[in-house]
This record gives C-alpha cells, sequence and structure tokens, in this order.
C-alpha cells in the first residue's frame, strides 16, 4: 500500500537531512500526481533509507549535472489544498498559484 504523504511532512523530513532545497512539481509518474524535488549536495543515503522506513516505498534519486545542488530526490507526495489551481485539464496545462 503506497501512502499520500503532505508536501510540507516531506519538506520537514528534508530539512532534518540538510537538503539544499526542496520544491513541489506535477509528475506523470507518480501516484499522487506531484513530486516533491530534494536537492542534496551529497548522496543523500540517510534521507532515503528514513524515507523508505516512514512510508514503506523508496524514492528515485538523480545526480544531476545542473541545479541547486548535486543530487536530486523525487518523492511522491500531494500538496495542501487551495495552493494551486488547475487550468482546463489537458497534457501540459499549467498550475496557477492561489494565494
Amino acid at each position: 500500500m503506497q501512502r499520500s504523504v503532505p508536501f510540507a511532512f516531506v519538506s520537514a523530513l528534508a530539512a532534518e537531512f540538510g537538503a539544499v532545497e526542496c520544491f513541489w512539481r506535477e509528475s506523470d509518474r507518480s501516484f499522487t500526481g506531484f513530486v516533491a524535488e530534494v536537492w542534496f549536495e551529497s548522496q543523500p543515503r540517510e534521507f532515503c533509507v528514513r524515507w523508505a522506513q516512514v512510508v514503506g516505498y523508496s524514492v528515485l534519486v538523480r545526480c544531476v549535472s545542473s541545479g541547486p545542488a548535486r543530487f536530486a530526490a523525487s518523492v511522491p507526495c500531494v500538496v495542501p489544498v487551495g495552493q494551486f489551481c488547475l487550468g482546463v485539464p489537458s497534457r501540459g496545462s499549467r498550475l496557477r498559484l492561489v494565494h
């Protein structure tokens, strides 16, 4: 069973493990429709192990050549209701932030 975890939880856990940056984006691959992109200067082994213990599934980690840091972990998450507004449903539709 895969658990839906709020972005705020992912962000807080990432901060505990020294993440450089953490933001959310849409994802066609995530079972929730969104992922938290968590950036680290070094390989985030401890973060990934802890994450798997907490929610029961692993995350994708990539070594990247550009971005806020060297390693990026993609973590399935849900975003707070009212934080965004979807346009007309279509592939490539954009999100609009709602304040």
